[in-house]
C-alpha cells in the first residue's frame, strides 16, 4: 500500500466521521464534530497500520483492541441522573459505530464505509421522528398522584371514575384522613399514563371533583 492510498483511506474516514459529527453537533450532543472525526481517523489509522506496518502479525488483534478501546471513550458520555434516567447511550453507540466506519475506510472498503455512514445518519435523523409519532404512542409513564380534599363519602369512587374515563390503570396506595381541624384527607395513587394522554387535562378533571383542594404528581 502506497502512502497516497493510505492518505485517501484516512481522508475517507475523516469525511465519514465529519458527516456523522455534524449531525450530532446539530443536536447539541456531548460528542460533536471534532470528536467523531478523531474517532473515525484513529480507527482508520490503527486498522491501516495493522495491515501494512506489521505484516507478520495478526491484524485482527489491533482491530479487536480498537473495538474494546472505543468502549471506554463511549462510557464517558453516558450519564445517569436521578437514579433512573440514563442519557448518552445513543451517543456512545454512535461513536462505536463510527469507529467501525473508520476501520472499514482504513481497510480500503470505501463503498462500505459510505453506505454505513448513510445508514447511521438515517438512523439518527429519521428514526427519532418514528419514535415520536409511532413508538411513543405505546409507551407509558408511571406517575404518583397526590389528591387533597375534604373527606366525604364517594370521593375515592369519583377519583377512580375520572381515571377510568381515560383508560388509566391505577393502584390506590394510601388514603389518609386527618381527624383534627381543618379536616382533610389525602389520596395517593400510582397510575400508568399512556403518552397520548394529556396529564394536565387529567389533573384538571381531578381538580373539578367536589371538595378537592389540590392535585399534584411526580414520577
Amino acid at each position: 500500500m502506497s502512502e497516497t492510498d493510505l492518505v485517501l483511506r484516512l481522508l475517507m474516514a475523516v469525511a465519514c466521521g465529519g458527516l456523522i459529527g455534524i449531525e450530532r453537533e446539530r443536536g447539541d450532543r456531548p460528542a460533536g464534530f471534532r470528536t467523531y472525526i478523531m474517532v473515525a481517523l484513529g480507527a482508520a489509522l490503527f486498522t491501516a497500520l495493522s495491515l501494512i506496518a506489521f505484516p507478520d502479525a495478526d491484524a485482527a488483534r489491533v482491530a479487536a483492541q480498537v473495538v474494546v478501546g472505543i468502549g471506554f471513550l463511549g462510557a464517558g458520555v453516558i450519564v445517569v441522573y436521578g437514579g433512573t434516567h440514563v442519557v448518552g447511550i445513543t451517543t456512545a453507540a454512535t461513536m462505536w459505530a463510527t469507529a467501525a466506519v473508520g476501520m472499514a475506510a482504513g481497510a480500503g472498503y470505501y463503498i462500505t464505509s459510505l453506505y454505513c455512514t448513510g445508514i447511521i445518519l438515517a438512523v439518527l435523523i429519521a428514526l427519532p421522528w418514528v419514535e415520536k409519532k409511532v413508538i411513543s404512542r405505546f409507551r407509558s409513564r408511571k406517575l404518583f398522584f397526590t389528591i387533597c380534599s375534604s373527606p366525604r363519602p364517594g370521593l375515592v369512587e369519583e377519583v377512580e371514575a375520572t381515571l377510568a374515563q381515560y383508560g388509566i390503570a391505577y393502584e390506590l396506595l394510601r388514603y389518609h384522613q386527618c381527624k383534627e381541624e381543618p379536616r382533610e384527607c389525602s389520596i395517593l395513587l400510582q397510575a400508568n399514563i399512556a403518552a397520548r394522554i394529556d396529564v394536565l387535562e387529567v389533573m384538571d378533571n381531578l381538580y373539578q371533583i367536589y371538595g378537592v383542594s389540590s392535585v399534584s404528581f411526580e414520577e
